[in-house]
């Protein structure tokens, strides 16, 4: 008996030694997508923005650099709206698997809006804005969501194989209510898709084209930087125009920018959130996020 119990001490010691060394360190930048990877894995994940910040202009501290090179994956969109990885990912430790999202998840891109009241390069500002190609906001589609979880199981699944089952089994329930929520708003945001709008900075196309959404411009480029007086002109022009309903601002950049633009204009001042400003990181944090958008376009669009 004594043996026997010996035996399985030293059996369950060893599969616990097992399950603890195979537990990977995972991670990412943002809200979005460290919710999208608590609905895959069966881990915690690590957020570098875990406060009220916007990743265009958050900057690492030490204890950031030392979570992401005790990291055995680190996850992130692109440098082109994580702006502030760009200087670290050349120094991070080699040992760290780097999964970058954007140009190999497979996902459908769509280009960076510009010209009329879209953004602009020249800004006159003296600042250069690298944004890249393409619109990197790619959470704010259901269809790429799908995609990138798919990616996020085989690259894990790469990395970890013993959890390859785990993966898989919590990837589909995940799935199951992404699709169910994609109907969900596309039905709630029909009787508004017709009615114009205008955001604060250009987060939101993918949301807008899978749900057949009236937005016909952005006030910036950069949300750090205010509008000229030149580019609130044009937009003020663009609001009586196209008898604009709606200025949306987000939550983490002043209000008096779109308060200005409105100003002696028939739009009325919403609210739009891409990040989850306000919300607690978690699994539910993307159902909130997407559903907090549909609601504050709802709030301000059908009353109109």
């Amino acid at each position: 008996m004594i043996k026997q119990f010996i035996l399985l001490t030293i059996i369950f010691t060893t599969l616990t030694h097992f399950s603890i060394a195979s537990e990977k360190k995972i991670v990412t930048t943002i809200k979005p997508i460290h919710s999208i990877l608590l609905n895959i894995v069966d881990s915690d994940v690590d957020l570098l923005l875990n406060t009220n910040a916007s990743p265009h202009d958050f900057k690492l501290k030490p204890s950031d650099m030392k979570k992401l090179n005790n990291a055995d994956i680190f996850v992130y969109i692109d440098e082109s709206i994580e702006t502030f990885i760009e200087r670290p990912l050349a120094t991070l430790d080699e040992n760290v698997k780097k999964i970058k999202i954007l140009g190999n998840a497979g996902l459908k891109l769509l280009p960076i809006r510009e010209g009329g009241v879209w953004e602009e390069e020249d800004h006159g500002d003296g600042h250069h804005h690298d944004h890249g190609d393409y619109d990197a906001h790619i959470w704010l589609s259901n269809k790429n969501v799908i995609k990138l979880t798919k990616f996020f199981v085989k690259e894990l699944s790469k990395i970890n194989p013993d959890k390859k089952n785990i993966y898989k089994a919590n990837a589909k329930v995940f799935i199951d209510k992404l699709k169910e929520k994609g109907r969900k708003i596309k039905n709630e945001l029909s009787s508004i898709n017709h009615k114009p709008y205008i955001v604060f900075h250009d987060a939101y196309q993918y949301f807008e084209n899978e749900n057949s959404l009236n937005s016909v411009g952005s006030i910036a480029l950069n949300p750090e930087i205010s509008p000229t007086p030149k580019r609130i002109t044009e937009i003020k022009a663009k609001i009586e125009k196209d008898n604009v309903v709606c200025l949306f601002r987000e939550p983490q950049f002043p209000s008096r920018i779109v308060q200005t633009v409105i100003t002696d204009t028939g739009a009325k001042e919403g609210e739009l959130d891409p990040i989850g400003f306000d919300l607690t990181p978690g699994k539910n944090l993307y159902f909130e996020l997407i559903d907090n958008l549909s609601m504050g376009l709802k709030n301000c669009l059908s009353n109109s």
